[in-house]
């Protein structure tokens, strides 16, 4: 399935990793998994390992570090990762493609979406007319105020028991 870039940066960040994943699928990866564990997977390694070019690897390993920052941490997509990101995985598509994993039609519909950019977001102004413009826990006048919660049970005496004293 081949994704189109929507300007939101966490969204296409997810794409970008879902396409990643789908590549290391396609080296060997176990489709269950991490992020993490596809890229320790014994085939994916061997593969990393054949390509000659060290860039790639430490760049995956980068990119699943990013990746955890921002799913498990709640980060902020880092803007250079939307950058490098789609170089490092048009690059390990390249060598996917070389290696006979790839058909040429697959490759050149994730390049198409790689170089894609992403469309400005449209601006939507939304005028605030002066009656809805006051603070958010401000009252209209004469709107009721909201009920004060009641205990279900009534307040009564606990039954101690009683203990002979030593």
């Amino acid at each position: 399935m081949i994704w189109r870039r929507t300007g939101d940066p966490l969204g296409d960040f997810v794409r970008l990793i879902q396409l990643l994943e789908e590549a290391l699928e396609r080296a060997g990866a176990p489709v269950e998994g991490t992020l993490g564990q596809k890229l320790n997977a014994e085939p994916v390694q061997d593969f990393l390992r054949g390509l000659g070019d060290p860039r790639v690897k430490e760049g995956l390993f980068r990119l699943n570090e990013v990746r955890n920052q921002v799913i498990h941490d709640r980060k902020e997509v880092p803007d250079w990762i939307l950058k490098e990101g789609p170089t490092l995985l048009a690059r390990l598509l390249y060598h996917l493609e070389l290696k006979g994993f790839y058909e040429r039609k697959e490759v050149e519909q994730r390049y198409a979406f790689l170089k894609e950019t992403p469309p400005a977001p449209t601006p939507q102004p939304e005028a605030i007319e002066p009656a809805r413009a006051r603070a958010p826990f401000e009252r209209a006048a004469g709107a009721p105020r909201p009920p004060v919660p009641s205990r279900r049970f009534q307040l009564r005496a606990l039954f101690l028991p009683r203990r002979p004293l030593r």
